[in-house]
């Protein structure tokens, strides 16, 4: 007996089964740990989640127009953080009793973010000053499963955030915008392509755009040079590049531009040129309201010496200048019908009619039904574009003719004076390209100006491509453009400009 408990005592064959059964309780423990750690960081990535898809909804809405906050608030809690709804974020980790939805948001709205030091500025409830959201999902909680004390240790109150804001950029377009019709957020439609528009510039002193008014835009372009930031509306546009702020109206000094568009038809004041990159350069066919005064010094060159068409050095006036005994057809594309005759509704914009027929007696002698080629396609009605297209499909319809001449003096004290047609102009056209439109042609903001006044966020319904017409009239603070509608803006090659000209994104900063 003695021997066997001796055996007994000295047999170390089952001592790894004890320390494992002994061990055995500490390596459950660290196992649970880990789940619910793994747990934990799971329902910390849900949460963010939410945050970050709320956060960016909501930024969608900051347009600075007012309800922007209103709007903001309902966008993100309608759609995200309802728990009937189809696209509400869900937990599947927190157990605390208060459901799988993610319901608890707070929004806060702030007037900027300062990327450099990542801290937002200064909290707001004013629509026009909000330009971040930060979205914070409230508390939830989850209780351990798998640690030693079950049901005892929980997370605490998790919560997550998120700041966003919404990042507008303009590309490659002049800083041009127009108040698109009240109440008509589609403007313009298919339905509109060929319609003029009798665009009105934005009194400095009126308190809100009305519809049809027509101003610049506050775009910095980063590669502009500084003595050309006021001048943009005469440069080469589609290389203009791309401005990343929130854009707004201009208010200001808007003689530079105003200049600078009419480059495009070979008006230029000083010091103003056509250059060789081909900013301030006319386009191919200037034809407006404009006329050549060709002035012939000296009898040796005799009265048909220099004709309309040979003249290299004249003055471009309005043909309100020519005397007045000298006839002068109208040369200008005409608006709309209606337009013309002060209708009720039809002032601004408007719908497509006009009198091609006058016009193309006017200039070219014959009618649209006798001119080959021009048939148009726009549901039958030539538009004003097409007819500037088939101008330029023949050199011979863009020839200057004599309107009248004055002769004064004799011998060599002579002077002739001739009037003539502006059809093309004297500095070199700047060429169309697949990477440059047509200088008549502008891409601008159709832009709802309801209830805005001074500067403002604009809310760009759309890019539109305008075929000019004349050159901006009128004095400063009471000027003119009128211009056509060709369509939605594209690319010089002719390709689909979304995303090309303007983009509206929401944006994570933190």
């Amino acid at each position: 007996m003695k021997r066997v408990l001796s055996r007994f005592r000295d047999d170390e064959s089952g001592a790894v089964a004890a320390l494992y059964a002994i061990a055995l309780f500490g390596l459950v423990g660290i196992a649970g740990v880990g789940w619910d750690y793994g747990r934990l960081m799971a329902m910390d990535s849900e949460l963010q989640n939410a945050a970050d898809q709320a956060a960016l909804a909501a930024a969608t809405q900051l347009d600075g127009r007012s309800g922007a906050i209103t709007r903001a608030q309902s966008t993100a809690t309608t759609y995200l953080a309802n728990a009937t709804s189809d696209f509400v974020n869900v937990t599947r980790l927190a157990n605390d009793g208060e459901g799988r939805p993610i319901t608890d948001l707070t929004l806060t709205f702030y007037d900027g973010y300062d990327s450099a030091t990542d801290t937002p500025g200064s909290v707001t409830t004013q629509d026009d000053e909000a330009r971040v959201v930060q979205v914070t999902v409230n508390g939830r909680e989850a209780f351990y499963a798998l640690t030693p004390v079950v049901g005892l240790i929980s997370s605490g109150q998790i919560v997550a955030d998120a700041f966003a804001g919404l990042e507008s950029s303009a590309c490659n377009v002049p800083p041009l915008m127009f108040c698109a019709p009240s109440g008509n957020n589609n403007f313009p439609t298919d339905a509109d392509i060929g319609s003029a528009l009798d665009l009105r510039e934005h009194p400095q002193g009126s308190t809100d755009f009305a519809p049809g008014n027509f101003d610049l835009l506050q775009i910095e372009y980063d590669n502009i040079a500084q003595n050309n930031q006021n001048r943009t509306l005469g440069l080469n546009s589609d290389f203009l590049g791309c401005s990343g702020e929130t854009i707004t109206t201009r208010p200001g000094s808007r003689t530079p531009e105003t200049n600078a568009i009419n480059t495009r038809f070979d008006i230029y004041a000083n010091p103003l040129s056509c250059e060789n990159d081909g900013d301030f350069c006319p386009a191919q066919l200037v034809r407006s309201n404009y006329v050549r005064e060709v002035r012939v010094q000296g009898n040796n060159q005799g009265n048909n010496a220099v004709t309309c068409a040979s003249a290299t050095s004249y003055n471009v006036i309005p043909a309100s200048s020519v005397p007045s005994d000298i006839t002068v057809p109208n040369q200008a594309f005409p608006l709309d019908s209606c337009q013309s005759l002060g209708l009720a509704g039809c002032l601004s914009f408007g719908d497509g009619v006009w009198p091609v027929d006058q016009y193309m007696q006017n200039v070219h002698g014959v009618t649209s039904a006798s001119a080959p080629g021009l048939d148009g396609n726009n549901d039958g009605q030539i538009t004003r574009y097409e007819v500037y297209q088939w101008e330029l499909a023949d050199s011979s319809r863009r020839l200057s003719r004599e309107l009248g001449r004055v002769a004064t003096g004799n011998g060599n004290n002579r002077r002739t004076t001739l009037y003539c047609t502006h059809p093309t102009p004297s500095s070199p056209p700047l060429i169309p390209s697949a990477t440059q439109k047509d200088r008549r042609i502008v891409t601008v903001a159709s832009v709802d100006c309801t209830d805005q006044g001074g500067r403002f966020a604009i809310n760009t319904i759309r890019w539109v491509d305008l075929f000019l017409l004349g050159p901006v009239t009128g004095s400063t603070g009471s000027a003119e453009l009128k211009a056509e509608i060709i369509g939605p803006a594209r690319r010089a090659d002719g390709g689909s400009g979304f995303q090309t000209f303007g983009r509206n994104k929401p944006v994570l900063l933190r």
